[in-house]
Parts: structure tokens; C-alpha cells; sequence
């Protein structure tokens, strides 16, 4: 028994890494070289939030510092700030995974909605402080509006694709989170 979850645990943890970094590599891939109007949906951070409201005992936090810094390194963002805004808001949605479990997707959309709301602007922010020039604000909302709209579209490819289902009462007590 003890084995089998530990194998389904690391097995998860290394479903995420390469979803993950297949992202990262796709969203390197030049598919064009004219500028787009419609900046890129996040797709790594709904990918996050998705693992994260669904199967939180596989992503420790090291795991989601690890990616989110190598994204920060592949995407030349500064290093370690947006790991730790992300770091954060994860951590915050593993405590309030219990609450949204039972709950049908619209809700979770929303508090997606809202914790990538708050984690885009508080980005903004401390890099408005550090004067490091940034993009429009206009292109700050489109990003988000197209993160939030491709939500839906990452959670049905985790639920499909990496066959990623919500965590039961009984399964979260035996991996010692909350029912």
C-alpha cells in the first residue's frame, strides 16, 4: 500500500515537471516573427493552480520553486521574485484546497481568477518600485484575460490528457491533509 503511494506520489510529481516544462518549451518556440496583439495566456500558472486544487500532495513547495525559477531564468524575468510571489499563492490555495473541493468549477475559476489578479499586480508593483521597465498596464490586463480565459482549456488537459482528478476526503487523510 505504502509503496504504491509513494509511487503514484513521485509519478505525479514528475507528470507535473514535464507538463511543465513542456510548456516552458513550447512557449520558447518562435512560431512567428511578427508581434501579436493578444499577449500569451500563462499557461504554467494554470497548469500550477490546477495540480495545486487537485492534487496538492504533488507539488511540495520545493518542486514549485524549482520550476517557477527555472521559468524565471528561461523567460529573463528577474530571478527569484516572481518564484516567490508564486511560491505564495500556491501555498495560500493548499490551504484553502479542503474548502474548494466539493465545489463546482465556476468557484475555483473564480479563485483562480482572483489569486492571478492579486499575484500579476503584486508583481507590478514591487517591479514598479525597483523602477525595472515593464510593459502597458493595457498589456498586463490582456495577459491576464487570456490567462483566465485558457484556465478551463489547462484543467480539461490535466483531467484528460494527465488523467487529473480532484483528491477524495479519504485520500487526503491519508497523505495527512485536511477531509
Amino acid at each position: 500500500m505504502a509503496n504504491t503511494y509513494f509511487a503514484r506520489l513521485w509519478l505525479g510529481r514528475l507528470t507535473f515537471f514535464a507538463a511543465a516544462w513542456l510548456v516552458l518549451a513550447l512557449g520558447l518556440v518562435p512560431l512567428g516573427f511578427t508581434p501579436r496583439f493578444i499577449p500569451a495566456p500563462d499557461l504554467l500558472l494554470g497548469l500550477g493552480f490546477a495540480f495545486m486544487l487537485r492534487r496538492p500532495d504533488f507539488l511540495p513547495v520545493w518542486l514549485v520553486a524549482l520550476v517557477f525559477f527555472l521559468s524565471d531564468i528561461l523567460l529573463m524575468r528577474p530571478p527569484g521574485l516572481w518564484t516567490a510571489i508564486i511560491v505564495l499563492a500556491m501555498e495560500f490555495s493548499r490551504n484553502q484546497e479542503h474548502r474548494l473541493r466539493e465545489l463546482a468549477f465556476p468557484f475555483e475559476w473564480a479563485f483562480v481568477g482572483a489569486i492571478m489578479f492579486l499575484v500579476m499586480i503584486a508583481n507590478r508593483l514591487i517591479l514598479s518600485l525597483l523602477i525595472v521597465p515593464q510593459a502597458g498596464f493595457g498589456t498586463l490586463a490582456l495577459h491576464f484575460m487570456t490567462s483566465i480565459l485558457a484556465y478551463p482549456l489547462v484543467v480539461l488537459f490535466a483531467y484528460v490528457v494527465l488523467r487529473l482528478h480532484k483528491v477524495t476526503p479519504r485520500e487526503a487523510v491519508s497523505f495527512g491533509g485536511r477531509t
